[in-house]
């Protein structure tokens, strides 16, 4: 708990000074949009706001509002979500789910998170393009299984268990906080996240829930 109102407090402090600091980056590049590194500053004081917004998200308790729904759809959701971003980017999805309808009980906004951060990272790590497999089916265990296969860079295998540490990353201009967030979601609703990789062959992840009752 000591650490959680540590990284919120550091967090909200970083972030003040910091919003003040970009807004006036903004207003003298609209003054003067030929200022050299103006564009450089921007970027970089947006990536230290991504890394305090993701700090407060992990530092905060995460309220769990749970609802039953049928996963499908919260799938083809977050796959609309991102559909211009994978046109763009030369991808397609290829979605396999099984006619019946597959009820989990969960607080569809965290999952919708735990979605978009995955499939983003497998968008990232395919830079030629190429498809992002999406299966959802039951196990017998009575749980939900969706997977998430790309056809990307891929990552040493010896690296997997290191996934979802916090400050891991293979990112160039990573946190490894993503992850976190994600593996932290994951266990609240009682699930699991499983990595298998091979180096230029893609990244498959693959996620557990257990079944609504």
């Amino acid at each position: 708990m000591a650490l959680h109102w540590l990284t919120t407090g550091v967090a909200h402090e970083i972030r003040n000074p910091l919003t003040t600091i970009k807004g006036f980056v903004q207003l003298y590049n609209q003054e003067d949009n030929s200022v050299e590194y103006s564009e450089l500053l921007l970027n970089e004081l947006e990536r230290i706001e991504t890394i305090t917004s993701e700090l407060l998200s992990l530092g905060k308790p995460l309220a769990i509002k749970r609802s039953r729904l049928n996963i499908r759809e919260l799938i083809e959701n977050t796959v609309d979500l991102l559909s211009l971003q994978v046109s763009m980017n030369n991808i397609q999805f290829i979605l396999s789910v099984e006619d019946s309808p597959i009820f989990i009980t969960c607080e569809k906004n965290q999952l919708k998170q735990v979605f978009l951060n995955i499939i983003k990272n497998a968008i990232e790590a395919m830079n030629e393009g190429g498809e992002i497999h999406i299966s959802l089916r039951k196990s017998s265990d009575d749980a939900c299984i969706i997977s998430f296969k790309d056809m990307g860079c891929g990552i040493p295998e010896e690296l997997l268990p290191r996934l979802g540490e916090p400050f891991y990353t293979l990112k160039e201009k990573g946190t490894g906080l993503g992850l976190m967030i994600c593996h932290k979601i994951i266990k609240l609703h009682s699930g699991s996240i499983f990595y298998q990789s091979k180096v230029n062959e893609g990244t498959l992840v693959e996620i557990s829930i257990p079944l609504a009752i």
